[in-house]
């Protein structure tokens, strides 16, 4: 049986966002894309209007389409993969705080907050990925020394201890790591971590669950406004298909594709977030279709469909070596996927 489509055209006022499944449920089939995202605004729209739908057929997001870089079409789309970089941000940190406050368990709770804070500071320091044993070793030191402190006492000698020692430790430079390009934003959001593992360990509950929930809403506040939302990962693994090149210069098309690699972007300043796991296609351009016209197999190898290039008034329909001529007169590169 064919492959069933159900199209939603998304409501994002100024711009286009369309999201469509092709399913075959009886045999187990399906496809999902999300076409553009609207303004950077309505990220959260287009995240809660694509999210029980994607929950109710039990599907995973396939493949996020970009037309073009204009702000209404591009926008919404780099504010989900923006909120989802700081998802997994909020996660690695989490963990790591979990990890800690698991080995420190038998201690006392400023004990506890003194290692959740140094793996928390020392993951936005450089250890994300780590070895586990190897942040452990660096709780092994503060655990001893927050004997009789407050928690804001001990959440200090967590982070002061990250802070002096992190980029000592060669290993941690073999693994992926959470990047900030600059130190004193990287000191200012390894504090804030901090004080978040100390508020999450300090409540009692689940480690797990209480690090990622306080790190996740400090964590957020770096970020605008409109973009302080749970993705819950559904754009980790996503593939993305886009142009690659604008027609005209454009802002936008470098922060998505900042944004398509992992790059989580605060308000004054990025960060690398490890974990994300998309792949970017782009579409072949007219000028490496024209050049392989003469092949057996005439689609560039990285070109993700069937596709018309056009430059010039000339549109070359992948057939023979002539292209035939048309009545587009716009002097550009356009892509048809």
């Amino acid at each position: 049986m064919a492959l069933q489509l159900t199209i939603h055209t998304i409501d994002v006022r100024q711009g286009e966002s369309a999201f469509v499944v092709a399913a075959d449920v009886a045999a187990g089939r399906h496809r999902t894309i999300l076409i553009d995202g609207g303004l950077l605004g309505y990220a959260e729209t287009v995240h809660n209007f694509i999210d029980p739908i994607l929950r109710g057929y039990g599907y995973p997001l396939d493949h996020i389409l970009v037309s073009h870089y204009d702000k209404d079409h591009s926008g919404g789309v780099i504010g989900l993969l923006n909120a989802d970089n700081m998802r997994v941000v909020s996660q690695a940190i989490s963990n790591a705080v979990a990890n800690a406050a698991k080995w420190a368990a038998a201690g006392t709770r400023p004990q506890q907050i003194a290692c959740g804070a140094v793996a928390a500071s020392a993951t936005i320091f450089g250890a994300c990925g780590l070895n586990v044993n190897q942040i452990l070793t660096m709780c092994q030191v503060v655990f001893p020394r927050a004997v009789g402190k407050t928690d804001d006492e001990a959440a200090e000698i967590g982070f002061d201890y990250a802070l002096e020692h992190t980029n000592k430790l060669q290993s941690f430079q073999s693994f992926p790591t959470l990047q900030v390009g600059e130190t004193g934003r990287r000191k200012n959001i390894a504090k804030i971590s901090s004080v978040a593992a100390a508020i999450a360990i300090a409540s009692g509950n689940n480690p797990a669950t209480a690090a990622f929930g306080a790190i996740f809403l400090l964590i957020a506040k770096t970020l605008p406004n409109q973009l302080r939302f749970d993705t819950e990962d559904r754009y980790c693994n996503v593939h993305l298909i886009d142009i690659g090149q604008p027609i005209w210069p454009s802002q936008s098309a470098e922060i998505y594709a900042d944004a398509a690699i992992g790059q989580y972007i605060t308000k004054t300043n990025r960060m690398i977030a490890p974990g994300a796991n998309r792949t970017r296609t782009m579409p072949a351009r007219g000028r490496d279709s024209l050049e392989q016209r003469w092949r057996s197999d005439s689609r560039p190898s990285h070109s993700p469909a069937i596709f018309c290039p056009a430059i010039n008034s000339w549109v070359w329909q992948g057939i023979g070596n002539n292209p035939v001529q048309t009545v587009w007169k716009r002097k550009g590169w356009r892509l048809n996927v």
